[in-house]
């Protein structure tokens, strides 16, 4: 009889098989790495996520989706992390008054080489229509009598420019940016389209491939969308990256509405009379790489007793 238990061929070894930890900040504090990580550096894909922005209130623009930023291979050091999750902004009141919405809180993974995110931009406001700079840029409000505020800049790999407006309409107010894409121009009463779209964010699910079983993140890993911007009537859908939806008009209270927390969101954009919304704070999430082994693997052909010690054992799958 073959000395491999009587089938025909090499015998092949079981190895084991490593898997990334994925751990998800989504509180200030401190992160430290994994035991089992490679010792310096240790090596892990870090997603940095800024507090997405505020939306102007009473017909005010949308806001920026916070910056984000994916680095892989970044180093890690043994010793403790500082980590900080930004704040989304706030939202601009109705009637509009002193308090205006405002920008997003930077979002920061303070390893050696420390990586950084900036808030996303606020979207226009009565006494300043256009939207604000940010990771992503917030939207424009429409300028009396009937003038065109233009949407904030984004910062260049973290983010997209807000939405303006394609032309003077009543209320009409821009998308804000996201990681993925621009922010749609607010358009006028009389445009066949209901909804006025943040800029798509990013999934980070391609990252998590080798990651082990189960992990918890927040909204599926898509992070970083653009609230929606607004016509004078209607309504208009979230972004299933965190920004926040519109509110309508003139039916009220419609608010615009908060962006998602720890996704970055921007805030959608508040209808007329109505306030603002808050950004959704950031988020921080590491994907660790040469984890500890979480099972076995073979190919090939190998020896009969090993198949029966690991179906007994429960690490056999068909």
């Amino acid at each position: 009889m073959a000395g491999n238990g009587g089938i025909i061929g090499p015998v092949n070894t079981i190895t084991d098989d490593y898997k990334d930890k994925v751990t998800a900040i989504t509180g200030s504090g401190t992160f430290n790495k994994a035991t089992c990580n490679p010792a310096a550096p240790g090596l892990a894909t870090v997603v940095v996520v800024a507090g997405g922005g505020g939306s102007g209130g009473d017909g005010g623009g949308a806001g920026g989706a916070g910056g984000m930023t994916v680095t892989e291979d970044h180093p890690l050091p043994g010793s403790a992390i500082p980590v900080t999750i930004g704040g989304g902004g706030a939202g601009g009141p109705a009637p509009a008054g002193p308090r205006v919405s405002s920008q997003g809180v930077a979002s920061t993974f303070g390893s050696s080489t420390p990586l950084s995110t900036v808030g996303g931009g606020y979207g226009g406001y009565a006494t300043c229509r256009c939207g604000g700079n940010g990771g992503s840029g917030g939207g424009g409000m429409e300028s009396a009598p009937g003038g065109v505020g233009a949407g904030g800049c984004g910062t260049a790999c973290q983010g997209n420019n807000g939405g303006g407006l394609a032309a003077p309409g009543n209320g009409a107010a821009g998308g804000g940016g996201g990681k993925g894409g621009v922010g749609q121009p607010g358009v006028a009463p009389s445009a066949p389209t209901c909804g006025v779209q943040g800029g798509t964010g990013l999934d980070i699910t391609p990252y998590l491939a080798c990651a082990a079983t189960p992990y918890t993140i927040p909204n599926c890993g898509k992070y970083a969308g653009g609230g929606g911007g607004r016509l004078y009537s209607g309504s208009c859908n979230s972004n299933a990256f965190g920004g926040g939806s519109c509110g309508s008009y003139p039916p009220a209270p419609y608010p615009g509405q908060n962006g998602t927390t720890n996704t970055g969101g921007g805030a959608g954009a508040g209808a007329g009379n109505n306030d603002g919304g808050t950004g959704g704070p950031g988020v921080v999430v590491v994907v660790e790489k040469c984890q500890a082994a979480s099972g076995v693997i073979a190919s090939g052909i190998w020896q009969m007793n090993t198949v029966y010690e690991n179906v007994k054992d429960g690490n056999w799958s068909n």
